[in-house]
């Protein structure tokens, strides 16, 4: 006795250490795992860095600049002056000078402050395209989210069915044998049971796909083998297969009693996806003025001191100051920058197009998003009903078999029927998710 329960022990035990760990899945995590990860992110954020570098380096353009100037020189010939009998050179063939210059543009009738506010707009633009790209993201991992939260669902409304068909087969079974019962309900009563377990299989098959794709998003598998994964709760069930993790997740009606109050949102008028086109918009315009001003004049002072040889036509060192003034007006161009001016202004125009094109766009899909959920409500009412009548039609059904006044196809129809009334309640709250998803992403952050 004492050899057979340490045995027992024994397997248990062996039983226990080799089944794989359960693993809990959070919304919360998955979300903040996808933004940490995404390479599309990271890449959105090194071009918001770079926009930001390019605009900080525009400003330096309104301030002086201070350089170190270094020349030197040789001609062959060296003018001279004969006075009497001597012949005196003015200069020498080897001159050269060093020093400091600080130049300053005075006036360019904008064309600096166009260059400067169009990097801004650019710095804004690739800041907006970046949160816009956040918000797809977490709309993309929740949608994933919320298909792995239904595959759970329908693994456990499966393996219930799966439980009343295998109670409902060990009845039938013994009513043949006790010779109450036909060998045809045997063999229906088995196909029920088989059809279920085939169900759940694929089910598994699929929620080993979504979860991969859940995966791809949030950049890591949390140490899960998706090849046949099972609900937790249904660690004790006796299935087919060897399942390779088990998790959970959020309850599906918990996440939408989260979700739910996202319905009451209103369209953002300001979405980062349009403010980035505007954004757009505006670094056309601002690239289109400085490419206008620099059709007029440009001032600019420049000094220096420098340390110079000769001294003009002296031959010595000498420490001078130096200063002056350029003005600097295009006479011809050949109509280049009147040209690159109408051509920023036409993307200006382009881009101003695009963002009342997006604007339809996510409006459609918001208030579509919105349109749908009322319908979804009356249905998830309307299946909750049916989900009653039909668990007690599913009832009442086996009981009159068991009478003897339904055949078993009465029974395995009317079980099927509460099978697929429960699974279109999950599919229905689901469908609500993705829709409250839709309009948290594209409604305004006021909750």
């Amino acid at each position: 006795m004492k050899k057979l329960l340490a045995l027992l022990i024994c397997t248990w035990t062996g039983a226990a250490l080799a089944a794989p760990l359960p693993a809990r899945l959070t919304l919360a995590q998955c979300e903040a795992d996808a933004l940490a990860s995404s390479p599309q992110l990271k890449q959105l954020q090194a071009q918001a860095d770079a926009a930001q570098s390019s605009y900080k380096a525009s400003r330096s353009v309104f301030y002086p600049t201070l350089t170190l100037d270094a020349q030197g020189s040789w001609v062959s010939e060296v003018p001279s002056l004969e006075l009497g009998n001597m012949e005196h050179e003015l200069g020498d063939n080897w001159g050269y000078s060093a020093g400091p210059t600080l130049n300053y543009v005075l006036f360019d009738a904008g064309a600096r402050s166009g260059q400067s506010k169009s990097a801004l707009s650019a710095a804004q633009s690739a800041q907006q395209e970046k949160v816009f790209a956040q918000k797809q993201i977490l709309l993309q991992v929740r949608q994933a989210y919320f298909t792995v939260q239904n595959d759970l669902e329908t693994l456990y409304f499966l393996n219930e069915q799966l439980a009343v068909a295998d109670k409902q087969l060990a009845d039938v079974q013994a009513s043949f044998d006790a010779g109450a019962k036909s060998r045809l309900d045997v063999y229906m009563a088995r196909q029920q049971q088989s059809q279920v377990r085939a169900d759940i299989a694929a089910a598994r098959g699929s929620l080993g796909a979504h979860l991969r794709a859940l995966f791809r998003l949030t950049g890591t598998d949390y140490g899960i083998n998706a090849q046949y994964p099972l609900d937790g709760r249904l660690a004790r069930a006796s299935l087919d297969g060897e399942t390779t993790a088990y998790l959970s997740a959020d309850g599906l009606e918990q996440t939408l009693q989260g979700f739910a109050p996202y319905g009451a949102s209103s369209f953002d008028e300001n979405s980062p996806r349009l403010a980035a086109l505007e954004s757009m918009a505006q670094y056309y315009d601002y690239l289109a003025d400085s490419y206008r001003a620099s059709l007029y004049p440009r001032i600019s002072l420049q000094g220096g001191a420098y340390f110079e040889y000769p001294n003009s036509m002296i031959k010595e060192h000498v420490f001078l100051g130096r200063a002056g003034a350029t003005v600097s007006l295009p006479l011809f161009e050949g109509g280049k920058n009147r040209r690159q001016a109408d051509a920023e202004r036409a993307r200006a125009r382009a881009a101003q197009y695009e963002k009342q094109d997006a604007r339809l766009d996510l409006e459609k899909m918001f208030y579509s998003a919105k349109d749908a959920l009322y319908a979804l409500s009356l249905q998830e009412e309307l299946t909750r009903q049916i989900i009653d009548d039909a668990a007690q039609t599913a009832r009442l059904t086996y009981e009159s078999y068991k009478a003897g006044a339904a055949t078993f196809f009465d029974v395995d129809r009317a079980n099927l029927t509460l099978l697929q009334s429960r699974l279109a309640l999950a599919e229905l709250q689901t469908q609500q998710l993705n829709h409250l998803a839709v309009i948290d992403s594209l409604g305004k952050e006021n909750l």
